[in-house]
């Protein structure tokens, strides 16, 4: 197995709405399963315009009504430099896959990018592979984004442990 864990990471603008939760909520999912040794999940903005600041009051609330502590939360930017240690880079909307293709140096690096809701089946079948953006709206739009948000951390969470028996998976000897 590797000697670092698995590195997954949320992508939004601010990192105040849609990155935080999915950083919550997978990191929740993750230590359910036992898996915090194995997994790394964080979260940041393509913007710099919130750094150091909470996650926004009504992300906060989401999380927390369903259980989930979004309290310690504090933003950050992205750093090109993140894919280096990053496996898995989890954007909210086509506007960040864009962003973060323009910052990746190599075409390894741009296969790491994905969209948060490729791994919630429903979402697929739909073709509604954008997270909602809840900033401009009340709490019935933080609570779609919610919803949307935590259906895709469950597939996020199966392709995790598929990737973790992989890297389980001892190589055969060259004959």
């Amino acid at each position: 197995m590797s000697s670092r864990p698995l590195h997954v990471t949320f992508v939004c603008s601010g990192n105040i709405c849609r990155s935080p939760m999915g950083h919550v909520i997978l990191q929740s999912l993750v230590s359910d399963a036992g898996l915090e040794r194995d997994v790394r999940v964080t979260s940041s903005g393509t913007g710099d315009w919130h750094v150091g600041e909470h996650a926004d009051p009504r992300t906060v609330a989401v999380l927390a009504a369903h259980g989930y502590d979004g309290s310690r939360h504090r933003a950050r930017e992205f750093d090109p430099e993140e894919f280096d240690d990053v496996d898995l880079v989890l954007a909210s909307d086509e506007g960040h896959v864009r962003t973060l293709q323009r910052l990746a140096r190599t075409p390894a690096n741009r296969r790491k990018i994905r969209l948060v809701r490729e791994f919630d089946p429903s979402a697929v079948e739909a073709g509604t592979l954008e997270t909602s953006d809840p900033w401009y709206g009340g709490e019935d739009h933080f609570a779609r984004c919610f919803t949307e948000v935590e259906a895709a951390c469950h597939g996020i969470l199966d392709h995790v442990r598929d990737a973790l028996a992989l890297q389980r998976t001892p190589t055969p000897p060259l004959t």
